[in-house]
C-alpha cells in the first residue's frame, strides 16, 4: 500500500462507529431515556466524545479519501454532514476554499490591522467563535447559501466574509444544489424529530448540540494559530501522545496536511517524519492557550514571494475566483 493509499477496512469501521454514535444520540438514547430510565442520557458522552471522530471522518471525504469510490465517498460524506448539521457540498467547498486562502487577509481568524480594528474588537470575537460561534457561523452560513441567495447582496456580509462572493459561486457552479438543499433540510428535521422523542428530557440533546458546537469550534482553528501570514499552506504539526493523535485522525500534523492534502490520515505520521519536519509546540497548549489571544498582523512573520516548487503566494496576490 502506497503512503497516500485510503485504508479502506479501518474507515469502513470508524465510519460505521461514528453513525451508530449519531444513532446513539437522535434515537437510542430518548427511547432508553423515555421507556426505562433518565440515567441512560449519560450515553450522550459516549456521542460527545466520538465527535471529533465524525469531524475528521467529514474532513476525509471532503478531500475524497475516506472511500476509494468517488460515489460512495460522497454519500459517506453527505450523512457525516447531515450527522452534523452541515450539508456536505456546502463545507466541501468551503473547505477547498480555505485550503486556498488560508493565512491570506481573506481567511485569517485571530489576526487584526492595527488602526483599522481594535484589539478588543477580535480578541472578543476569537473568544466568541472558540466558544462555538465559529460552528453557528457555519450553520447560519449554509442556510443562506442554500435558501437566501440574495444574502451576497448584503454589504456588511461581504465585508466580514470576503470568501462569501466565491463559495457561492463554486457551490452554485457544482451542480449539488438540490442535493444540498436536501442534506440541509434533514440535518435539521432529524434533530428535531428526536427532540419530540426526548419530551421533558429535551435539555438532553441540546446539551450534547452545545458541547457539539464547542468541541468542532475549539478544534477549528488550533493548528493555524500564530502561524506566518500570506501562505496557504502555513500549519503547525503539534505535539500530541501517538495513541491520541490516532484517535484524532492525526488531525493534529496540520502542517503536513496542507502541504500534501492528497494524503490519507493515516500517511501523516510517515510523511511527517521523512520530512525533516519538527513539532511547532504543544497540542494542549494551543488548545488551552495560544490559540485565545487576538494578535496584530505586524507581529507575524509574513512569507512576501513565491517560494520555486512550493506553490506559497504572497497575500496580496490571491484574489477569489
Amino acid at each position: 500500500m502506497s503512503s497516500s493509499a485510503i485504508p479502506l477496512r479501518l474507515n469502513l469501521l470508524l465510519l460505521t462507529l461514528a453513525l451508530r454514535l449519531w444513532l446513539v444520540e437522535l434515537v437510542a438514547v430518548p427511547l432508553a431515556v423515555a421507556w426505562l430510565h433518565p440515567a441512560y442520557g449519560l450515553l450522550l458522552l459516549a456521542a460527545l466524545a466520538g465527535m471529533p471522530l465524525r469531524w475528521q471522518l467529514l474532513h476525509e471525504a471532503a478531500h475524497g479519501l475516506l472511500l476509494p469510490s468517488r460515489r460512495f465517498n460522497r454519500l459517506a460524506g453527505r450523512a457525516l454532514g447531515i450527522s452534523l448539521g452541515l450539508p456536505f457540498d456546502v463545507w466541501q467547498q468551503a473547505h477547498h476554499l480555505h485550503h486556498r486562502y488560508s493565512r491570506t487577509a481573506l481567511c485569517r481568524v485571530e489576526v487584526y490591522e492595527p488602526g483599522e480594528e481594535a484589539r478588543w474588537q477580535r480578541q472578543t470575537y476569537l473568544i466568541l467563535r472558540l466558544c462555538g460561534l465559529a460552528y453557528l457561523m457555519a450553520l447560519v452560513a449554509s442556510l443562506l447559501l442554500l435558501f437566501w441567495p440574495r444574502a451576497r447582496h448584503w454589504c456588511w456580509l461581504r465585508q466580514r466574509a470576503p470568501l462569501w462572493p466565491a463559495l457561492q459561486r463554486r457551490l452554485q457552479g457544482s451542480g449539488q444544489l438540490f442535493p444540498a438543499r436536501l442534506d440541509a433540510v434533514l440535518a435539521w428535521l432529524l434533530p428535531g424529530a428526536s427532540l419530540l422523542i426526548y419530551g421533558e428530557q429535551d435539555w438532553m440533546l441540546w446539551l450534547a448540540l452545545l458541547g457539539r458546537g464547542l468541541l468542532i469550534s475549539l478544534a477549528d482553528h488550533v493548528c493555524y494559530a500564530g502561524q506566518p501570514l500570506g501562505s496557504a499552506r502555513a500549519a503547525a504539526n503539534l505535539a500530541l501522545p501517538r495513541w491520541l493523535g490516532l484517535c484524532l485522525l492525526n488531525s493534529h500534523l496540520r502542517g503536513v496536511h496542507q502541504r500534501w492534502p492528497q494524503l490519507s490520515w493515516r500517511a501523516l505520521p510517515q510523511r511527517f517524519a521523512v520530512s525533516g519536519q519538527d513539532w511547532d509546540g504543544c497540542f494542549v497548549r494551543t488548545l488551552c492557550r495560544t490559540q485565545w489571544r487576538a494578535m496584530p498582523a505586524t507581529s507575524l512573520p509574513v512569507i512576501p514571494l513565491r517560494k520555486a516548487g512550493t506553490g506559497i503566494m504572497p497575500a496580496e496576490s490571491i484574489t477569489p475566483n
